[in-house]
Parts: structure tokens; sequence; C-alpha cells
């Protein structure tokens, strides 16, 4: 099964809009979708407020499977497909997923 390549407007690192030529720009963003589900809470996005993970909720729990579930459920929410995720030792979360 090929990817789905996921075309949306483009933020930079400070979620400011990419704006080239005097319009926003867009680019390919499935690591955008996936950093914002883990980052934002429930709630946050009026539209759908039953998407996102929260993962700061997360920081005082002892065992991490409970952060990887949640997001692994929350990117097949959102179409995509889950080979796996990951929490390094430096606390990075790694993830193999992609748009169907």
């Amino acid at each position: 099964m090929m990817a789905t390549q996921m075309i949306d407007i483009g933020l930079n690192v400070g979620y400011d809009l990419v704006i080239g030529n005097g319009d926003f720009s867009s680019a390919e963003s499935t690591a955008q979708h996936q950093q914002q589900l883990i980052v934002n809470n429930k709630g946050d996005f009026k539209q759908h407020p039953t998407i996102c993970v929260g993962a700061i909720n997360y920081m005082d729990d002892e065992h991490f499977q409970s952060l990887i579930r949640a997001i692994s459920v929350e990117f097949t929410k959102d179409g995509m497909d889950v080979k796996s995720v990951q929490l390094s030792s430096l606390g990075v979360i790694n993830s193999d997923a992609f748009y169907r």
C-alpha cells in the first residue's frame, strides 16, 4: 500500500503561517499533523473536541505505555496506518505512521 501525501497550509517551527510570493504556502504535513495530535489537548479544536492526546498530561505517569497507546489510537482515528510508536530514553517520541 502506498502512503498518501497529506498536503496542508505550511506552518513553521513557531506555528506561524508560511507565506511565499504573497500567498499561503502548502507543504507535505504528515509530521505537522502528528505533532499537533500529540501536543494539543482534547477540546483544543472546537470542530473536533474529542481528538488529540495532550502529552503534557502524561508527565507524572510512571508508565509511558498509556501515552504510547493514546498516540496510536489518535493516529489511527485520524486515518493513519500506525506501524509503531516508541519513546526513546531521551523522551523523544518516534513514530512510524502514515496516511492511507
